[in-house]
């Protein structure tokens, strides 16, 4: 497990041959028995938090995913080997820990890599599901492992029809509770479901039925975005309306609808 300094901060991916983490001074804080005796490749692919101290010794969803996709895409423009080897590391660790069992859906949590258990607090999260379609795609490809694109199309499904994401309309309501005013992740990227749900769509064009139901679930995010929660070219935060704004994070998680719906349309 590799930590790396930052101002006195350590973050890293956690290795496939465990036993210690390492500091860029050579230092190790070593796991407890317990943790020494699981298999090497338990936590392997997981990445630590912003800004945790030394001593917190927890894997982010968050930083997980991103790196995972981040690889994915490199592994596909370069061709190099490390970079699919290290995104394979990350989506294991993603499928053993980060998707809810009950939902199917990938939850933001934080695991305790001493303790070897996730963190309370866990919620399943729409915008890390998006990232995760989008990045288990692309390592379909450049792994040639199908796997990942079976799994990226059972959590695509299990994403367009979890109700409580939703209104009965099917419109993506998630943080309707939220202050529309403040860039949290769910105002600034929940449109991260509609670019995940284009890459599956992209990577699926001999499969029509699941092709159809991508599309007519970005059809009626679009349609809503445009007709019930936009003033003149401002968008707002949430889709089912009524508009507020304008607000900078409101446009940014818009444009992956708005482009996810031309790319599903063909337009």
């Amino acid at each position: 497990m590799h930590h790396s300094s930052n101002s006195g901060n350590y973050n890293g991916m956690v290795t496939a041959s465990q036993g210690s983490v390492y500091t860029t001074s050579g230092n190790h804080l070593y796991f407890p028995t317990s943790a020494q005796e699981l298999e090497a490749s338990v936590f392997a692919g997981g990445l630590f938090g912003p800004g945790v101290a030394y001593d917190d010794v927890t894997i982010s969803t968050t930083r997980t995913i991103l790196f995972m996709t981040l690889s994915s895409y490199l592994a596909e423009c370069t061709g190099q080997a490390k970079f699919k080897d290290v995104a394979i590391l990350s989506a294991n660790c993603i499928k053993r820990w980060m998707i809810d069992p009950a939902t199917k859906l990938i939850k933001e949590c934080f695991i305790d890599v001493l303790k070897v258990k996730e963190r309370e607090g866990a919620v399943v999260s729409c915008h890390l599901t998006g990232m995760a379609i989008e990045g288990f795609h692309v390592l379909a490809v450049v792994s040639g492992d199908e796997s990942w694109k079976s799994l990226a199309n059972d959590i695509a499904v299990a994403a367009m029809r979890h109700n409580e994401w939703h209104t009965p309309d099917g419109i993506l309501n998630v943080g309707s509770n939220e202050d529309v005013s403040k860039s949290t992740d769910t105002n600034m990227f929940k449109g991260w479901l509609n670019r995940g749900l284009l890459v599956a769509y992209q990577h699926n064009r001999t499969n029509e039925p699941f092709c159809n139901l991508i599309r007519g679930y970005i059809n009626v995010q679009f349609n809503a975005l445009y007709e019930l929660s936009r003033y003149c070219n401002s968008y707002g935060c949430q889709w089912s309306g009524p508009y507020v704004g304008p607000y900078a994070h409101a446009q940014a998680t818009a444009i992956d609808t708005l482009v996810a719906a031309v790319g599903v349309n063909d337009i």
